[in-house]
């Protein structure tokens, strides 16, 4: 668990936007021609690691005009960076506003029937605090602000487009992910998430009962001082595909199939891009489920695109972040894989749909990862 700290603190130490941003700029400036490929995105002829080196493994930035090439890009990286996209700016100012309203106002966006996916909530040992648009259930937010209303909307909105035309891809050459995906919203929602020393309680948490796996993941983060940092536990997320624009300070970090940590700083004009839990049931073998019951981890090919593990860790030292988050889910009764069993001597039918995944992941020991990675 140490080891893991120390890890990712030495990367925050480390870390510098510098060649991330100068990459930016340089394809910006580029215009591609039949000899040429930006630096920074891939080239189905290449691959995408060659093209990136900067001495390092880095996270690829992909221009939307090239999202056909992001299907195979999220095989072999955790994430992307999407630049040149259609989006508004992003609501930060709103997610501001909101998180630091006082007390007593926050209290009175919570949802009656205490949903985590609507509304205000809080995790005050973790440091952080978030906001929930729910479209299907309406807008639980600050009365009488037309305003925040619809420039929440209006980002949600085109999010959720881009994120659409995103599962168009995988689709090119063969039906992979359901038409209903990319025609209806479903169960998609979007956060306004603040990172804040402020809002920690710095009563310790209880890690007991932890497993040494789901400690190094969940595990309540502390500072050189032994104060808990502001942070959230490696999780992967339910859903697609999530997109994320964040404010510095840099906290984000992603793993890949292998172990290996990346930072994922923001950078300037670019959104941020990852695989949740359902991709790997459009994109593992044939015939075959990710779900450890049934083929798990066998059911994973080199075509399989993995959710993205990912934590945030903030030093607080470093200031306040703010990120906003839309995640891309479909509609709670979506049948996500069919398979026939053999039960009481008769062979039967049986679906795992989307509602089924969200309860199951809720046995979860915190929120580990809940497929493979």
């Amino acid at each position: 668990m140490s080891s893991m700290r120390s890890h990712i603190r030495k990367l925050f130490l480390k870390n510098s936007n510098k060649n991330q941003n100068q990459k930016l700029e340089e394809l910006k400036a580029q215009q591609p021609t039949p000899n040429t490929v930006p630096h920074g995105t891939v080239s189905t002829n290449s691959s995408s690691s060659s093209l990136l080196g900067l001495g390092s493994p880095e996270l690829p930035i992909v221009d939307y005009d090239n999202i056909s090439q992001i299907p195979k890009i999220l095989t072999e990286f955790p994430a992307i960076y999407l630049t040149n996209h259609p989006l508004p700016p992003a609501p930060f100012n709103h997610a501001r506003a909101l998180l630091t309203l006082p007390k007593d106002v926050k209290d009175k966006l919570r949802d009656p029937g205490k949903s985590t996916v609507r509304g205000y909530n809080n995790a005050k040992a973790s440091g952080r605090e978030w906001w929930d648009y729910n479209p299907a259930e309406g807008m639980l937010g600050p009365p009488e602000n037309t305003e925040f209303e619809e420039d929440t909307k209006a980002f949600f909105l085109k999010s959720v487009e881009v994120l659409q035309n995103i599962c168009r891809q995988f689709n090119s050459q063969q039906q992979l992910i359901p038409q209903e995906v990319i025609d209806e919203a479903g169960f998609s929602t979007m956060r306004y998430l603040r990172y804040s020393p402020d809002v920690i309680d710095q009563q310790p948490s209880d890690e007991n009962s932890q497993t040494t796996y789901n400690s190094v993941l969940n595990s309540r983060r502390d500072g050189d001082d032994g104060e808990a940092l502001p942070h959230i536990e490696a999780h992967t997320d339910l859903d697609i595909l999530t997109l994320i624009t964040a404010t510095e300070p840099s906290g984000l970090y992603v793993w890949n199939r292998r172990g290996k940590v990346f930072s994922a700083p923001p950078i300037e004009g670019t959104v941020f891009i990852m695989a949740g839990d359902i991709m790997p049931f459009f994109t593992s073998k044939p015939e075959m489920c990710p779900l450890a019951q049934y083929e798990g981890v066998e059911a994973i090919g080199e075509n399989t695109v993995l959710p993205t593990a990912h934590t945030v860790v903030v030093p607080r030292s470093a200031g306040e972040r703010y990120s906003i988050a839309v995640f891309l889910r479909p509609k709670r009764e979506m049948v996500l894989h069919r398979r026939v069993i053999t039960r009481g001597g008769k062979e039967v039918e049986e679906e795992t749909a989307f509602w089924w995944l969200a309860t199951e992941k809720l046995h979860v020991e915190g929120r580990k990862c809940f497929l493979a990675v």
